[in-house]
């Protein structure tokens, strides 16, 4: 299939459920109000953080395995999915002890969050076969249509019922129906999932480790800030926070759109220098087109985001938006090279510079959260993923040339910001 028609069908994917997503956000918000809403997202933080164990990177590993190998993708699935079940009973069995120990409303509360998000990532696994078959136009229906009836069941439930516990009973009950709707359609349109033995599955884990890590330690961002704002300045802040970085997050979902549709392009002329340095040149230049165009549209439109979508109880969240933008231009610009590494297989030198990157924020973090508040959180997340995505080019210019074009939009891009960061 062409790739500006995978771009459009990932995009139209991607756009349904970040819609959908960021209406349900919203009036998660707007019902619970800034303290409640960010106790909410400090578990579901949590949640999703706990998810990452049977998560284990197998997305992108997919992703490039299928690309790179089309005919091993029935293989690859199945031994991925058994190996995503031994992790997940794993995972639950020590979640069931742990919840003992908890309240019973902060225990059902939780343990609720951790199967929705669960359930998610298996959802995401099996998302990732059509994309790797270039199905892109059934997951697009999928997509559309688990967008549109998880939307409906967290939002009706929350305002019938405006509680914590009332969202996270919606938001697992919506996360399962969406995954077995999901893998329904898997089984019609590609091919049912099997499980294989237990030692081939285990085979697997072990030769998917570096992608496992680098996955989960790319993976803190977004969901390690509730625990960090919630232990240095409370859940106001984390509210705060968490809901301009749904508005954030949403728009980040472009370059996973991307990265699905290049990284198996790339990967599959890694072999071919000419190929691939057209293909890296492509790729570099639309991340950085839509960082560039993202990020100021957060810092241009701030005000009139965060009134319309969060209420008059969110005006503390105006002057972080510009911070918001300037973060989400080095977050495509890191993406784009870092695609570079995953196509050509450096994912051990990706991951030591993730867990590098991380080093950079918490040094960042302890000195500049208790200063600074939300706006010190902010600015530890640029530093670390600025010094991520000088990483990852140095790497990745001894693999393809940079094409001068690329460059000089880099450095417009960044410019660019600086008004806005003037008058934040």
């Amino acid at each position: 299939m062409p790739l500006k028609k995978n771009v459009a069908l990932m995009a139209l994917s991607t756009a349904s459920r970040l819609g959908a997503g960021l209406f349900t956000f919203s009036i998660l918000a707007r019902v619970l109000g800034p303290e409640s809403f960010g106790v909410l997202m400090l578990g579901l933080s949590v949640a999703v953080l706990l998810s990452l164990i049977p998560n284990y990177g197998l997305t992108p590993f997919i992703l490039r395995e299928i690309g790179a190998n089309p005919k091993s993708a029935e293989e690859v699935m199945n031994e991925g999915f058994t190996a995503k079940l031994i992790l997940t009973a794993a995972l639950f069995v020590v979640a069931i002890i742990a919840v003992l120990s908890f309240r019973l409303d902060a225990g059902t509360v939780f343990f609720l969050l951790l199967v929705g998000a669960v359930a998610d990532s298996f959802t995401e696994f099996m998302n990732a076969a059509f994309r790797a078959r270039d199905s892109f136009a059934t997951e697009t229906r999928i997509s559309t249509v688990t967008a549109l009836l998880h939307a409906t069941i967290v939002c009706s439930a929350v305002v019938l019922y405006p509680s914590v516990q009332t969202a996270a009973v919606a938001y697992a009950v919506s996360r399962l129906c969406v995954l077995a709707i999901t893998r329904t359609a898997l089984a019609r349109a590609v091919s049912p999932l099997r499980l294989v033995s237990f030692r081939r599955a285990v085979s697997r884990l072990r030769s998917t480790i570096t992608y496992a890590v680098d996955f989960g330690v790319n993976s803190l961002f977004g969901q390690i800030d509730s625990v960090v704002l919630n232990y240095f300045v409370g859940p106001i802040a984390v509210g705060l926070h968490q809901a301009g970085m749904r508005v954030f997050l949403g728009l980040a979902q472009l370059a996973p759109i991307l990265s699905n549709v290049f990284l198996p392009r790339a990967a599959g002329r890694s072999r071919n220098e000419s190929l691939f340095a057209q293909e890296c040149r492509r790729l570099q230049l639309t991340f950085l087109v839509f960082g560039t165009t993202s990020g100021l549209a957060l810092s241009i439109f701030a005000k009139p985001l965060v009134f319309v979508m969060f209420g008059n109880g969110y005006r503390a969240l105006v002057d972080l938006m510009p911070l918001f933008g300037l973060l989400l231009f080095t977050k495509f610009l890191a993406a784009a090279w870092g695609l570079v590494l995953t196509a050509t297989g450096n994912q051990m030198f990706r991951m030591w510079a993730s867990v590098c990157h991380w080093f950079v924020i918490a040094a960042c973090a302890y000195w500049l959260v208790p200063l600074m508040g939300n706006r010190g959180w902010l600015l530890s997340l640029f530093a670390g993923t600025t010094v991520l995505a000088f990483i990852y080019a140095a790497r990745g210019r001894r693999l393809v040339p940079t094409h001068w074009g690329v460059l000089a939009l880099a450095a417009a891009g960044g410019l660019a910001f600086l008004p806005f960061l003037h008058f934040a």
